[in-house]
C-alpha cells in the first residue's frame, strides 16, 4: 500500500520537475564589488573663507548609475560634526586653522549598500604659517605677524579687536595639547601692566577670545603676571603675584572650562619668575624657586611641599642658597642648571631631581664660579640648545658657553650695535632666533655653525620681547 501511494505521488509531481529542467536561469543577478572611486585625495589643505570642492569621480560595478553620496566633517573638539549630501562636496570652509577628519560615504541604492572613505582637512588662515612677534613699543605691548616670504604685519592687535595691550610685554604662550588634536589653538599674551595685563587670542584670527579675569570660576581681583609657563596638555601654570596658579584639566580639552585658574597652590612662599617642571604618567612636580628664602621649592599640581625634600651631598645647599636667581633651566631630570648672583658675583649651579614616582630627592652636582660673570648685564637673556649648550645675551652680543668644559664662544651675528632683547631656540635645536630693536634675526647654530645670520626681518615697532614659530 505504501509502495502504491508512493508511486501515484511521483506521478503527481513530474510536471514540477519537467518545469525546473526547463528553467534556462533567467534572473537579474547584480554584480557585487566596491566602487571605483577616482578623484577623492587623502589630503585637503584649504583656508578659512575659501571655497572647498572636491568632485570625485564614482563607478558602481555593472555600470550602475543610481548611487547617492553623504559626507561628514567631525569637529571633535565642539563634539559634532558637519553634514552634506551630494555626489560632490561644494562649500565655504569656515572651520579654521584645525585638523579634521572627514569622510565620503558612498551609498549603492540598488543594493543598499554603503561604503566609506576617509580622508583629512587641513584648515590654514593668513596666521598658519609664519611668526608671531610680540614687541615693547616705548613700554606699550604690540602684536606683529611675519608672514613665509618675510611681510611684516604691525600692531595687529590693535587693528583686530581695537584696543591696546597691556604694558611692560614679557611673553607669547602657545595652547597646544599635543595628546588632543596637536595644534595650536590659542596665544596667551603676558603683559606686566595694563587694565588686562595677560589676554589670550585665537591662533587663528587674533581675536581676543578672554581677559585673564575671564579664565577664572570667580573674579580674582587685580593681579601681576610675572611668567606663565606652558604645558603639554594645553593648559599652564602661571606666577602672579609671586603665587602659583595652575590650570585645570578636569574637563574635556574642548570644555569650557579646561585651563581655568582657581585659587593659589596655598603656602608660604614667594616666587621668582621661572618654573621648571616634569611629569611621567600621573606624577607631576614643580621646582621654583623662593625670592625671599632663596631656596628651591618643590610643589606638585595641588601642593607645596617647600624645601620638604632629601638633599644628597653638600656641594651647596639649595635649601639656603643665600643667593639671587637669574635663570634656570632644566636638560634633564639629571641635568638642570641654575645661575646665582652672589654679591655681583655669578656662580653657576648644576644639580639632579629626583621628584617623580613619589620620591623627594635633590642631588647637587657642582657648583662653581660662571666663566662668562664679566659679560652679564642686567638684561642678559638666556636659552639652552637640545645639545645641553646655553646661550646668553650681552648688549650687542650672544654667547655659547659649554657646561662640559666651560667654553665660551662669540657668535659671528652681527647686530649693528643693537642690544639682543631676546633670543629663542627652534625645536629642532638648529636654529636661534634673536630679536633687537625693529629686527628679527635667525641665526644658523647647526653642527659646525656658529651663529651666522641666515635671515633678517626689519619693521616691527620697538624691541623684539618674544616670538612664536608656526
Amino acid at each position: 500500500m505504501k509502495r502504491s501511494f508512493l508511486y501515484i505521488l511521483i506521478i503527481a509531481l513530474v510536471p514540477f520537475f519537467s518545469a525546473c529542467f526547463k528553467d534556462k536561469g533567467n534572473y537579474d543577478y547584480l554584480e557585487l564589488g566596491e566602487p571605483v572611486v577616482t578623484g577623492l585625495d587623502s589630503v585637503y589643505s584649504v583656508f578659512t573663507g575659501d571655497s572647498l570642492i572636491i568632485t570625485p569621480k564614482i563607478v558602481l560595478p555593472g555600470g550602475r548609475t543610481d548611487v547617492s553620496c553623504h559626507w561628514t566633517i567631525d569637529v571633535s573638539q565642539e563634539a559634532r560634526s558637519e553634514e552634506y549630501d551630494g555626489l560632490q562636496l561644494r562649500i565655504i570652509y569656515g572651520l579654521g586653522a584645525n585638523v579634521y577628519t572627514a569622510r565620503l560615504i558612498v551609498k549603492d541604492n540598488k543594493l543598499d549598500v554603503k561604503y566609506y572613505y576617509n580622508f583629512i582637512i587641513t584648515g590654514k588662515t593668513e596666521f598658519t604659517s609664519g611668526t608671531v612677534v610680540l614687541t615693547d613699543d616705548a613700554g606699550q605691548g604690540k602684536l606683529s605677524f611675519v608672514k613665509p616670504d618675510g611681510t611684516v604685519q604691525t600692531d595687529l592687535y590693535q587693528a583686530i579687536n581695537g584696543e591696546s595691550l597691556g604694558t611692560g610685554p614679557m611673553q607669547l604662550i602657545p595652547l597646544r595639547n599635543i595628546s588632543y588634536m596637536n595644534i595650536i589653538t590659542a596665544y596667551w599674551i603676558v603683559c606686566s601692566g595694563g587694565t588686562s595685563p595677560a589676554i589670550q587670542v585665537n591662533s587663528d584670527n587674533l581675536k581676543r577670545t578672554k581677559y585673564l579675569k575671564d579664565n577664572f570660576y570667580s573674579a580674582p581681583g587685580d593681579l601681576k603676571p610675572s611668567y606663565f609657563q606652558k604645558l603639554v596638555n594645553g593648559t599652564t601654570t602661571a606666577i602672579m603675584d609671586e603665587r602659583m596658579y595652575v590650570g585645570t584639566t578636569e574637563t574635556a580639552p574642548f570644555g569650557t572650562y579646561f585651563g581655568f585658574f582657581s585659587s593659589p597652590v596655598a603656602g608660604n612662599y614667594n616666587l621668582a619668575p621661572q618654573l621648571l617642571w616634569g611629569n611621567v604618567g600621573s606624577f607631576f612636580y614643580y621646582l621654583g624657586f623662593d625670592k625671599v628664602k632663596k631656596c628651591f621649592l618643590r610643589f606638585d599640581p595641588n601642593t607645596f611641599y617647600g624645601t620638604d625634600y632629601i638633599q644628597e651631598d653638600s656641594l651647596f645647599n639649595p635649601k639656603d642658597l643665600k643667593m639671587d636667581l637669574l635663570d634656570m633651566e632644566k636638560f634633564s631630570e639629571n641635568s638642570l642648571y641654575a645661575f646665582c648672583d652672589s654679591l655681583g658675583q655669578t656662580y653657576e649651579l648644576k644639580f639632579a631631581l629626583n621628584f617623580l614616582d613619589g620620591n623627594s630627592r635633590f642631588k647637587t652636582t657642582y657648583k662653581r664660579k660662571f666663566k662668562g660673570d664679566s659679560l652679564l648685564t642686567a638684561n642678559t637673556k638666556w636659552q639652552l640648545s637640545t645639545t645641553e649648550m646655553i646661550y646668553f645675551t650681552s648688549n650687542d652680543k650672544i654667547y655659547r658657553y659649554n657646561p662640559t668644559n666651560q667654553e665660551i664662544l662669540q657668535l659671528e651675528a652681527n647686530f649693528g650695535g643693537k642690544a639682543v632683547t631676546m633670543i629663542k631656540m627652534r625645536d629642532d635645536g638648529n636654529v636661534l632666533i634673536a630679536g633687537t630693536e625693529g629686527s628679527l634675526y635667525t641665526l644658523d647654530i647647526s653642527t659646525g655653525k656658529y651663529g651666522n645670520v641666515l635671515k633678517k626681518v626689519d619693521g616691527l615697532p620697538g624691541n623684539v620681547v618674544d616670538v612664536i614659530l608656526r
